[in-house]
Formats: structure tokens, sequence, C-alpha cells
């Protein structure tokens, strides 16, 4: 039976969904990855020399699985210019995307003009100010650029990195249908959603796994195989240990941390961490139990197609850093406490067997528990 994950934030973002997915997809049953959503998020993947890749729209995932094909959902926005960026940087690296890289015709593009739009919300809001809300609310006002209608002009860009122009969604369902596997990276994190109570310091869209599979444009109920069955779904939200927040203006953070007392911590061991996009400073909290469960709630808990990730373990214990050995992870009687306590925030318990399908401990390593 064919698969169809979806990897969701459980925060406000930058809860390593990128490492998530690019582990998911060194699978040989994946056949694509679609990235939903627009450039406003950067997703790190390791290609297989070790090079961290942070890519904005070309799904991450490309430096993982150098078959898969790739698509860029009708749900998502795109900023030309970053896209060939990325999409040259990566074959002068050697790895192949033009070829495998599909651009739905119903996406929405980013024009100069949604930059200058959305100046003032940097520091009215902490937003990334990369167009993507006024490029959305353009496109409801019916005066956006489709994809299809904007490469007409064949801007000089696109010349030697064209991607290719293909409808999305039929041609994930023919994926599935071939008994191969799909993988949908989300951006953002639920609780940057534009419902999720923390209005107006939020993203322009919800960011949850139905929203996701709406942007991409497949039905997780449709029949696809002679029995009549619908393909596996499974549902990946990600949550760091202590979840961040973007500079500025940027809304609640539940018992916000300096970062020189995290350093004092951990012996010098965690430092700050800047965003992929906007290089600034970001800020950092405890871990918030109640805000974990209602992303865990909000993506369908207490269901069995939740596959939940804890990343950045090593921040609690930093001798564990990059460790993904079991028997020297199985002798750190603490680290399993913490796993235990924050799997009971998810919402593991007696007929509710959610438990942490996998954690980090490094920028390169995953530990599947499931």
């Amino acid at each position: 039976m064919s698969v169809v994950h979806v990897v969701v934030g459980g925060q406000f973002g930058s809860e390593a969904k990128g490492h998530v997915t690019g582990w998911l997809a060194k699978s040989p049953h994946v056949g694509a990855v679609v990235r939903v959503a627009g450039p406003n998020a950067g997703h790190t993947a390791h290609d297989a020399q070790g090079r961290p890749w942070a890519l904005r729209q070309v799904p991450c995932a490309a430096v993982t699985n150098l078959d898969a094909k790739l698509y860029i959902a009708a749900g998502s926005e795109i900023d030309p210019l970053v896209l060939v960026d990325e999409i040259g940087r990566l074959e002068h690296a050697g790895i192949p995307v033009h070829h495998r890289l599909f651009v739905d015709p119903e996406a929405t593009v980013i024009e100069e003009q949604h930059l200058i739009d959305e100046t003032d919300l940097v520091g009215h809001i902490g937003s990334t100010g990369k167009g993507i809300g006024a490029a959305r609310s353009a496109r409801i006002m019916r005066e956006a650029s489709t994809w299809f209608g904007w490469i007409q002009t064949s801007p000089p860009i696109l010349e030697r990195f064209h991607p290719n122009t293909a409808p999305c969604a039929p041609s994930l369902l023919y994926t599935l249908n071939q008994g191969q596997d799909v993988i949908i990276e989300g951006t953002q994190g639920f609780g940057l959603g534009l419902h999720a109570s923390y209005y107006p310091f939020c993203t322009s869209s919800d960011c949850r796994a139905i929203d996701f599979l709406a942007m991409a444009g497949i039905n997780p109920w449709a029949s696809l195989s002679a029995d009549g069955l619908p393909p596996e779904l499974r549902i990946w939200p990600v949550f760091r240990t202590y979840p961040i927040r973007v500079a500025g203006n940027s809304g609640e953070l539940y018992r916000e941390l300096d970062w020189a007392e995290l350093a004092e911590r951990t012996g010098g061991y965690i430092k700050p961490e800047r965003t992929t996009v906007t290089r600034k400073i970001r800020r950092i909290g405890e871990w918030d139990a109640m805000l974990a469960r209602r992303a865990m709630i909000a993506n369908g808990w207490p269901s069995i197609t939740l596959y939940p990730v804890l990343t950045f373990v090593d921040y609690w214990f930093p001798e564990l850093a990059d460790v993904e050995n079991r028997e020297t992870l199985d002798q750190h009687p603490e680290l399993w406490g913490k796993i235990q306590q924050i799997e009971e925030d998810l919402g593991n318990g007696p007929g509710y067997p959610h438990r942490l399908a996998a954690f980090t401990t490094g920028p390169d390593t995953l530990v599947p528990l499931v």
C-alpha cells in the first residue's frame, strides 16, 4: 500500500522539518516530494557528502533522494529569483533537479510589489517580509499572477533553468496509484497558523496537515487501488526541545530564555541561532506542553496516523550530540525519563498509544523508535 507522509511543525517553525523530510525521502519507496506554501521558511537537509542545503522553494529532499520527482504545489507561492538561484546552485554542485522538478501552473507568483507591501510587517509582527501574505491577498482579490500566466513572458532569468510546468495533484495521485509513496513538506509551525490563537502574530495561512494536503491537492480518502482502499496516511508533527520564534515583536513565547542562560546551562554547547531566511537571532523558550498537545489535536490526535518526532535532544544532553547508537543511548537514564514525559505531554497514555516515532541528537542524526 502506498503512503502519504505529511511533515508538519508543532510549534512556531524551525523544528527541523527539513531534517525529518530528508530522512523520510531516503526510502526507496518514495516516488515524489511536494513542497507547499511559500519561501518564507528555509528547510535544511544534508546531501550524501554531508553538505547542508537550506532550501526555500525546491523540496529539501532533492538532496537526499536523487531519483524522486519534485513538485511545487498549486497552493504555493513562488519567488522566481529564489527558485532559479536554488536550481542553479544544486545543479552546479552535481545534484540534478532541473529535469525532475515540476511547478504547478496554478501556483502564485511573488512579485516585487508584494515584497514592498510587507515592509511594515517586519517590525510590526516579526514577519519575514518575503511577500507571501501580500501575494496570497492579491490572489484572493484576483490580482495575482499565476505561474502559468507569468512564464508566458519568458523572463530572462528563466532561460537557463526553466522548471517544468505540470499540474501537481494528478501527478501525485498517479505516483500513489503506482504503489510509491509521496511526501508533503509542510512549512512554518502550528502556532503560526492564522487561526491558532496567536493572531496577529502569525503567518497568512493555517499550518496543519489538513491544510498542506489541500495545498498539494491530495484527498487522503481517495480510492487508488483495485480494492478501493485509500493510501495510508502518516502525519509527522515535529517538535523542538526548546521552541523558538523569529526575532523582534513576533508574539508570545512560553517562558522565554536568554541565549546566555542556555549557554551556561550546557557548558557553552548551545549558541544563538539565526533564522535561515532573515539571518536574525531567534527568540527561544522552554518546552510548552500545552502548545504541543494543541498541535497534536489539530493534526488528528488521537488518530493512529500521528508519528511525532522530537528534535534537538542534544540541547538537553550535550554529551549525546550526534549519538545515534541505541546501546549508548539506552545507558543514559535521564534521556528516557525526559522522553517519557514528552510522550505524556503529546497524549500518550492508556488507549492512546502516541509514543515518539523518532528523535534527533544533531543536525544529521535521527534515531527511529517505531
